[in-house]
């Protein structure tokens, strides 16, 4: 059996100005995002594969064929592989299959393997997901938490082994000392050595218990039929404010509720959170890589995915600019929502200035982020629909949803947060400094 690994970090990107130019291919990309794969069953985190060549996409699933009060489970989660995603044909490769999935009837805003990043171990992923030995459908708060190891042997073998047990720890330690709930939502492997593998640890943004886990594995205890021993410990944890029950209180201030995990080239980890989907209440949180808090960039809504560069901050809100109303309940006093106007947006600012201006591109329902390179940036776009999007309905706020992709993104249409959508955002060229590109 492989070991468990020590897994890449997000690669340094060179950007210039105070919005990302638009990078061509080839000389002949037209204007706006590029479809990089679709076909995907609610997208969630992005993380850079083994040699930064290939993006990992964690899928949640579709649910399944057993139903309890409107929530169906099935063995439909999985981890996608797009390898070389800024060329005009990437290929798409599942590398993990069969793991635990919950949904709606309809297969969207599924639970379920919502993280995913590649080990310094060939062939070998961490996946923020569910044990199904440990889940009941019945329960919604026993879900399970786990983080996966999952993998193919040297004789073509797969394995899939529910490794950490997040729902273990939080019963244990209950670090926010609020209810006991473990939704992982998004994994970052820690490479401490790239000349020895493997020799890393694991960051886990669990929702549920709103703490970021640090998965610790004891590697001289690892045998060939069994993975090492491991130590968990709550690497940062934000304060319950929800009521008894779990839900929001309104009179409170925002839970944080991480959600979203990526790192820079100093090894400083960027944690994202939803804020309790209140428009404006949303955090992301810069930490040094043990775990003392650096920068923070409040403002946002509902961040469900955040990527770095050498000079950026990339954040998603899954319901950015202001969440939509659920049908029938729209304040008297406020204007409702544009039919069929499906929310989202991804930001970008400057993370090494004091106040930095914000600039954002829409894109629908966002979820995970990535950035190479050379200038480009990738998003989980329709994160909670399937493969083939989700009908117009009665009880759907959005309309009509596309189905779940990867798409490239494209800053030169970019506005600016604080100023009219359409205003023109500034050409990088004026700022004395230049971008290049490649299609490699």
């Amino acid at each position: 059996m492989n070991r468990l690994g020590a897994g890449s970090v997000t690669a340094a990107v060179v950007l210039a100005g105070a919005v990302p130019a638009a990078t061509a291919h080839d000389g002949d990309r037209p204007p706006g995002p590029r479809v990089v794969a679709d076909g995907l069953d609610n997208p969630r985190q992005l993380n850079w594969g083994r040699g930064d060549d290939s993006l990992v996409v964690a899928e949640a699933g579709r649910g399944g064929p057993d139903c309890v009060d409107m929530r169906c489970a099935g063995a439909t989660g999985a981890v996608t592989l797009i390898g070389d995603p800024h060329r005009h044909t990437p290929t798409v490769t599942s590398v993990v299959e069969g793991l635990l999935s919950v949904a709606g009837p309809d297969g969207s805003f599924a639970e379920g393997p919502a993280g995913a990043d590649a080990t310094d171990v060939e062939g070998q992923y961490l996946v923020a997901g569910y044990d199904p030995a440990r889940f009941d459908l019945a329960v919604p708060e026993a879900r399970g938490g786990s983080m996966l190891v999952a993998g193919t042997e040297e004789d073509g073998a797969s394995y899939l082994i529910p490794y950490a047990d997040l729902q273990a720890a939080e019963e244990e330690l209950n670090p926010d000392g609020a209810q006991v709930d473990s939704n992982p939502y998004a994994v970052l492997y820690v490479d401490e050595d790239e000349d020895a593998s493997p020799d890393g640890y694991a960051l886990v943004a669990d929702a549920g218990a709103n703490t970021v886990w640090k998965v610790e594995p004891d590697f001289s205890t690892a045998t060939d039929d069994a993975p090492p021993e491991y130590e968990i410990t709550a690497w940062a944890t934000w304060p319950t404010t929800a009521l008894a029950d779990g839900t929001d209180d309104p009179a409170g201030p925002a839970e944080f509720v991480p959600t979203s995990l990526a790192t820079d080239d100093d090894g400083n980890v960027y944690v994202g959170g939803l804020g309790s989907v209140r428009p404006g209440e949303a955090s992301v949180v810069q930490f040094s890589a043990d775990g003392v808090e650096l920068e923070r960039w409040d403002g946002f809504t509902a961040v469900t995915g955040v990527a770095v560069d050498d000079d950026h901050l990339y954040v998603s809100q899954l319901f950015g600019p202001t969440p939509p109303q659920p049908p029938g309940e729209t304040p008297a006093d406020e204007a409702p929502s544009t039919p069929g106007e499906v929310p989202g947006q991804v930001v970008v600012l400057h993370r090494h200035h004091e106040d930095p201006a914000r600039w954002a591109v829409d894109v629908p329902l966002p979820a995970g982020l990535a950035a190479d390179g050379y200038g480009n940036v990738y998003a989980a776009v329709n994160s909670v629909a399937t493969a083939e999007g989700i009908a117009a309905g009665p009880q759907n706020p959005f309309g009509a949803v596309g189905g779940g992709a990867v798409w490239e993104l494209d800053f030169s249409d970019a506005y600016r947060l604080d100023a009219a959508p359409g205003t023109e955002a500034p050409d990088s060229a004026e700022d004395g400094e230049t971008t290049e590109s490649t299609d490699g």
